[in-house]
């Protein structure tokens, strides 16, 4: 399997804590292959049908949201090792959320969704840990519901684009005019301008037209408190 090591692959999220044994089962059992992605070239599109489990295994990865009225998009920067949204192969919706792109050259692990089931049944630790996947993401959404969300104009911002992140840490970049901003929070326009500066005059973020960016939202999150 190319030069899919047993080290390589117990890195992998959902691989973690598999024995060498059972790996090197997966390489002779479990369909799968290795895709190769071009910089700027689209691994999954948002709203897209998900019938496979992808694994980055090597590479940079840009993950866009658009909101459902398009008013608004989130742009991620992620790096490997990364689950392309295995939680979308099961359940109501097996559609993907975010479109990812490659922004280096990226390297894949496929395997098709009759794999995992495969995957799934036999090895104990993928299940063990495709439930740990799940429970947390559903701890997460749950204590959004629970966070003070009234809690002045700064932290409500921040807020807003923490909670549509895939990921709560790195680079994140907000296209979406003050005006929405505002009416997304319900605040208005003049205080969402003065606490976007004040925030840019700290260095926390930086502001262009129509885009809020954030370096690093770890750190946003530290300072927003």
């Amino acid at each position: 399997m190319e030069s899919l090591t047993s080290e390589i692959l117990a890195s992998l999220p959902l691989f973690q804590g598999i024995g060498k044994n059972e790996l090197a089962q997966f390489s002779d059992s479990v369909p799968h292959s290795i895709v190769k992605y071009n910089k700027g070239q689209t691994i999954v599109s948002q709203d897209s049908p998900c019938r496979h489990l992808i694994l980055i295994l090597q590479g940079t990865v840009g993950v866009s949201t658009d909101a459902d009225n398009k008013i608004y998009t989130l742009h991620e920067r992620l790096h490997s090792p990364i689950a392309i949204q295995p939680e979308m192969l099961y359940g109501i919706s097996l559609r993907y959320t975010h479109s990812y792109t490659a922004q280096t050259e990226v390297k894949a692990l496929i395997i098709p969704k009759e794999g995992v089931v495969t995957m799934y049944s036999h090895f104990e630790v993928f299940r063990l840990n495709i439930i740990n996947l799940l429970s947390t993401k559903i701890y997460r959404q749950h204590q959004w519901f629970w966070h003070n969300h009234d809690a002045g104009t700064e932290k409500r911002i921040v807020h807003f684009i923490h909670s549509r992140c895939s990921y709560p840490a790195g680079e994140k970049i907000l296209e979406i005019s003050m005006e929405q901003l505002g009416r997304q929070i319900n605040e208005p326009r003049m205080k969402i301008s003065h606490s976007l500066n004040q925030m840019q005059k700290k260095g926390w973020l930086l502001l262009h037209r129509g885009k809020i960016i954030v370096p690093a939202l770890e750190k946003l999150i530290l300072n927003v408190k």
